[in-house]
């Protein structure tokens, strides 16, 4: 299944919808829960998009410990009597408007999920229908900005596929079609994983990344390069950015993305504006 698919996820008991749409995750609407810990309750929200592990919690969930889940409606537990086949834990099932169910599993840190259909070429309809998603990514409508740009400019629109290399050794940093980065954050050192997709901000990394949390550093899997930009910052939040090489037009350019998880700023360097727009889109 499609990493880029959007579920619409109801209480299984209350059938009520989950998401959120005051809190954001992954720039779509929350899938919101009530969770408590041994030693904590409060509020989570994931990401509804199938395949992505982004949330936002207001209370700490240490890695590795299990929650229990309730709905924020009804307030009922949520759950069920299967567990996880990685690591044991109680599996969570949500309710997918399409007829189906969506189980998590109730471990922090633990990437295990697997989605359920009673009737799936019914579900693929709904979902390609709503969503416009097909086996690849089509190519999208490219908005008219003739009256704000110059004709010559170039328009990388949303949805492009951005082949990237490193600026240092040019190596691919493409693995599996699929932008792999070496990443330090507080909880340590691992590899981040980014859609290579423009405007698609879904990831997932081998190390815990709290959402908001800025990256100490961020280098080339190839020749531990830092991407790191030193002269420039974030034009949305004011944190350091990465910058690599991608081709998606007529031309190499350099590309900058944000270091903080959760914000979504990407920008070209200031020689290449004149020359590439890059087509601005909520859509995924």
């Amino acid at each position: 299944m499609s990493e880029l698919i959007a579920l619409k996820v109801n209480c299984p008991l209350c059938n009520k919808s989950l998401l959120d749409t005051e809190v954001l995750v992954d720039n779509l609407p929350g899938i919101k829960l009530e969770v408590t810990t041994e030693e904590n309750k409060g509020i989570l929200h994931l990401s509804s998009i199938y395949g992505s592990y982004n949330y936002t919690a207001n209370i700490k969930i240490p890695l590795g410990k299990t929650v229990d889940v309730f709905c924020p409606h009804c307030h009922q537990q949520i759950k069920s009597d299967d567990v996880c086949v990685e690591c044991s834990a109680p599996m969570v099932p949500l309710k997918i408007e399409d007829k189906g169910i969506v189980k998590i599993c109730s471990r922090a840190g633990c990437k295990k999920h697997n989605v359920e259909f009673e009737d799936l070429q019914q579900a693929l309809e709904h979902f390609y229908e709503d969503f416009k998603y097909s086996k690849s990514i089509a190519k999208p409508q490219i908005k008219d900005m003739s009256s704000e740009i110059e004709e010559e400019a170039e328009i990388i629109p949303s949805g492009s596929y951005l082949k990237s290399y490193c600026p240092n050794c040019e190596e691919s940093l493409i693995d599996n079609h699929e932008i792999k980065l070496k990443v330090f954050s507080k909880s340590g050192e691992g590899i981040l994983v980014l859609s290579p997709y423009l405007n698609v901000f879904t990831n997932k990394s081998t190390v815990d990344i709290e959402e908001g949390e800025v990256l100490k550093d961020v280098k080339c899997p190839h020749c531990d390069f830092s991407l790191i930009i030193k002269d420039k910052k974030c034009e949305e939040c004011g944190e350091t950015i990465i910058g690599m090489e991608v081709v998606a037009v007529s031309k190499i350019i350099e590309f900058f993305i944000c270091t903080k998880k959760g914000c979504h700023w990407h920008g070209l360097d200031d020689s290449d504006i004149s020359d590439i727009i890059l087509e601005d889109s909520r859509e995924w």
